[in-house]
């Protein structure tokens, strides 16, 4: 049945959702009353009814009047006790504590294309409800999670197959943080890119609902004595240089201005160790620069050459210390910008929190440990690429550095003078990068 993405819809495959209709069923075998949010082309009722278990009664939602014909049809058509609703899930608010196990694939559709109004009431009434403020950022589908746990009876079950982004955001982490205050999480299973069309991956998470609301989660962005915490805590991050066009910027050797351009850095490719080495050069242009006899004629032609109005000339360069390409596909790296020099917005930049040496940090974060992490998190772009936007990169819970003692401290950062002066190959940099991790944190 063809997807309206207006409605943020996405269809489970019945082979992902047979196994989660039967994960669920077996952790309350007794199970009676269901809850469908976002029932689509009735792919949990067909594996539910796959189960065989007949003593059971199923509500189902739907805002698009398609999928809720086709699936009050199929739930008479297949003999399930059943009743189909047409209308949103999250504005009925007569179903707390109503249901043993709530099974969903909710809808997938940003904050910013939620009608405001109705954002509004659903903030208002989960935060209400559940005694917190909900994060303004978060998926339509974060919200479906929350009232779900909201709507289940005491050790009732929910199994919900999400985007990753659940654990790759820092709404989705809040969300987490809030479902663990009412639920125990059971399990999670990444499925890479189960929807057809999508190039993201997705969790399966299994909560059981706790009778009591606990209150002692650990924050992890609270503690800086815990062994994980963000990267943001840890590093200060943004995206390189943005030029609104590369060919008017980029320096060529016969340019009649070429010896005022300023070296760059744009393909992490070219490099054989993790030092960069500047491989363009760019026009940037300032003050002193507009003073050069003729440069900003010679600049305003190049600019109207690509259609580019003359205050697009003022670049702002970004510099770090620590570069890395959010574009991954076999060997995810972090460089040492030696020389200072500009870097591309091919890269997040970034300097140390605090007073830890940036060069201990590059190292670390050149280990397995640190790197497999990362890579974890970025999304699945197809044919073997990964992305991992600034925000997903700022929330990677990262082994906390600033554990290490004084004399581990200083010891690493004469270790890692040595491999930045010598070049050292970025394969040796990343089994003692390794190892060092592996003895110092126990990881």
């Amino acid at each position: 049945m063809e997807l309206d993405e207006t409605l943020g819809q996405v269809w489970t495959p019945d082979e992902i959702a047979n196994e989660m209709a039967r994960e669920a069923f077996a952790l309350i075998p007794n199970v009676k009353k269901i809850l469908d949010p976002a029932c689509g082309p009735a792919t949990f009722s067909k594996a539910i009814n796959q189960l065989g278990f007949k003593e059971i009664e199923l509500i189902c939602y739907d805002v698009d009047p398609r999928m809720y014909n086709f699936t009050s049809h199929i739930n008479q058509k297949i003999g399930l006790k059943s009743e189909t609703r047409n209308q949103d899930y999250l504005l009925d608010s007569s179903l707390e504590n109503s249901f043993d196990l709530v099974i969903m694939n909710p809808p997938y559709i940003r904050q910013e294309l939620i009608e405001r109004e109705t954002k509004e009431y659903y903030h208002q009434y989960l935060g209400a409800k559940l005694g917190v403020s909900i994060d303004k950022k978060s998926n339509l589908f974060a919200l479906f999670l929350l009232k779900g746990i909201l709507d289940l009876a005491p050790n009732g079950i929910m199994c919900a197959i999400v985007f990753d982004a659940v654990q790759n955001s820092a709404y989705g982490k809040k969300t987490l943080s809030i479902l663990s205050e009412y639920a125990e999480l059971i399990s999670t299973k990444t499925v890479a890119t189960p929807f057809d069309n999508v190039l993201i991956d997705a969790q399966i998470l299994i909560y059981k609902k706790r009778e009591k609301k606990i209150t002692s989660i650990i924050q992890y962005q609270e503690s800086k004595n815990n062994l994980f915490i963000p990267l943001e805590n840890l590093l200060k991050s943004r995206r390189g240089t943005a030029l609104p066009k590369r060919a008017p910027f980029l320096a060529d050797t016969g340019d009649k201005y070429y010896k005022y351009s300023s070296p760059f850095f744009i393909k992490q490719n070219r490099l054989e160790g993790l030092v960069i080495k500047p491989d363009q050069r760019i026009y940037l242009t300032n003050s002193d620069l507009e003073k050069i006899d003729g440069f900003q004629d010679w600049m305003n032609e190049r600019l109207e050459k690509y259609n580019l109005s003359e205050n697009k000339k003022f670049v702002k360069p970004v510099k770090g210390s620590i570069a890395f390409n959010y574009y991954i596909r076999n060997a995810p790296r972090h460089l040492w910008n030696k020389d200072n020099i500009a870097l591309s917005d091919n890269f997040y930049v970034s300097e140390t929190k605090g007073d830890f040496p940036t060069e201990v940090a590059w190292l670390l974060l050149n280990s397995d440990q640190y790197l497999n992490r990362l890579t974890a998190s970025a999304r699945n772009q197809g044919n073997g690429l990964r992305k991992l936007q600034l925000y997903e990169y700022k929330n990677v819970l990262l082994p906390n550095w600033n554990l290490l003692s004084d004399v581990d401290i200083a010891e690493l950062f004469d270790l890692s003078k040595d491999l930045i002066q010598s070049g050292a190959e970025s394969k040796k940099i990343q089994e003692l990068a390794s190892n060092i991790v592996k003895k110092l944190m126990d990881l």
